[in-house]
């Protein structure tokens, strides 16, 4: 068998593959980072599909943050253009602009007299100042503590979707912590889509020596006397062993158990594992119009339908998203169930019917252009922040990516955030070969 020697060894080109790469090769590591799709970006890429340009996952990303931040310090371009935050609530046949300050309380106060607005606020203002609530209540059940108002309560609903997680799904404690972080934050996308956004960091990774093979699958991680070793990839119909100082997954943590043998591992690791990382599944409905369906540049959050949904017509942002003379609206739902497997037909019916009680006229104006669901080894999010950390009980083997995410943020700056924690933890224990 052929062999190769990189000073690290990166399995997935998703955003925690690709940032953890780009900051070691930046400060004089030599990297490879293989792939087994066709792109890289993983569900951080984009796709082109009949002219318009669609996601594989990541809606959005935040702008001035962890994500931004990260590329400026490696030197990546970050062509990222700001869409409009402002949300609108579409709530019994009418629409509610939320104002950018005090947007809530004048949202409820359409709803609720002073004083259960006062109550429902006050609780989240101790929820900010004091004690978060427990991970062990749901977001719904924690309001219903403070209202049984079941337009204050959609309201929520709908705010939580905003997160990608069902409202009974959403502990409470994780909600307030994600609020905190996204007091103030602005969010945009590549006019290009995201394929073009992770191709910036590909070419850092390669201006600074290092690799990315796409099209290459990860057989095994090569674990010996308790410690991480390197890789075996199929690449070419060709079995490959890479010899490395330190191995980071961003393939998730179960799959990076099984590439690396459970046995190599401490029981007490994989019960956390078994019992702490669970993914969470999420739909995405994609339409074709000739005109705006949503005549409204920033996110119109439909929190009582059937399902929690948000949607925007992306091409009023990005013209670039749809060819000429097209629009594309993009609704994004949580299933009944975050964590339960999909029944996909029944979701996308569900959330269909919602949209056409949403949009007046959608059947003679829209046509469905393509359907996305996230799920299983493809999900949403592979936990739910805190489930694990980055370092495994294999010595110089790490995950990076949404699976092993700190408590705070979700998403792209959390697989950001486990890439430069991780790429910390190496510059310390492990000199680049030079």
């Amino acid at each position: 068998m052929k062999q190769d020697r990189y000073d690290v060894v990166v399995v997935g080109a998703g955003m925690g593959g690709l940032c953890s790469a780009a900051l070691l090769t930046h400060s004089g590591y030599t990297a490879l980072v293989v792939d087994k799709l066709p792109f890289v970006g993983g569900r951080a890429s984009s796709v082109k599909y009949k002219g318009f340009t669609l996601p594989t996952g990541a809606l959005y990303v935040e702008t001035g943050g962890v994500v931004e931040k990260l590329f400026k310090e490696v030197g990546a371009p970050f062509a990222v253009r700001s869409f409009p935050m402002q949300l609108c609530f579409r709530m019994g046949g009418r629409d509610y602009l939320m104002p950018q300050k005090g947007g809530l309380r004048d949202l409820m106060s359409h709803f609720a007299d002073e004083r259960e607005t006062a109550a429902v606020l006050t609780a989240i203002r101790r929820a900010f100042a004091w004690q978060e609530p427990s991970m062990a209540i749901s977001l719904r059940d924690w309001l219903l503590q403070h209202t049984q108002n079941e337009k204050i309560l959609a309201i929520f609903r709908g705010l939580v979707n905003y997160q990608c997680v069902n409202f009974r799904d959403m502990p409470a404690g994780e909600f307030i912590r994600q609020l905190k972080f996204a007091t103030g934050a602005t969010a945009g996308a590549h006019p290009q889509g995201f394929l073009a956004l992770m191709q910036e960091l590909v070419g850092v990774v390669e201006a600074g020596g290092g690799r990315v093979w796409t099209s290459t699958r990860a057989r095994s991680i090569v674990v010996r006397d308790g410690a991480a070793r390197g890789i075996v990839v199929e690449r070419n119909g060709k079995d490959l062993e890479i010899a490395a100082g330190a191995v980071i997954s961003s393939a998730g943590p179960h799959a990076t158990v099984d590439l690396a043998g459970s046995g190599h591992f401490e029981k007490g690791y994989l019960k956390e594992l078994k019992e702490k990382v669970h993914p969470l599944a999420y739909v995405c409905v994609e339409v074709s119009s000739d005109r705006p369906l949503v005549d409204f540049p920033g996110v119109m959050v439909v929190p009582e339908g059937r399902r929690q949904m948000t949607m925007m017509c992306t091409s009023l942002a990005y013209p670039e998203f749809a060819p000429p003379g097209k629009h594309l609206l993009q609704a994004w739902a949580a299933p009944d169930s975050s964590f339960e497997p999909l029944d996909t037909a029944a979701e996308v019916d569900t959330i269909v019917g919602d949209l056409k009680q949403a949009i007046p006229g959608f059947d003679d104006r829209a046509e469905i252009l393509h359907v996305s669901y996230w799920q299983k080894d493809w999900p949403m999010y592979r936990a739910l922040p805190g489930a694990l950390t980055q370092k495994t009980p294999v010595e110089n083997l790490y995950n990076v990516g949404d699976g092993v995410a700190p408590l705070v943020p979700l998403g792209l700056p959390a697989c950001a955030e486990t890439a430069r924690i991780v790429v910390a933890d190496i510059r310390q224990r492990l000199k680049p070969a030079g």
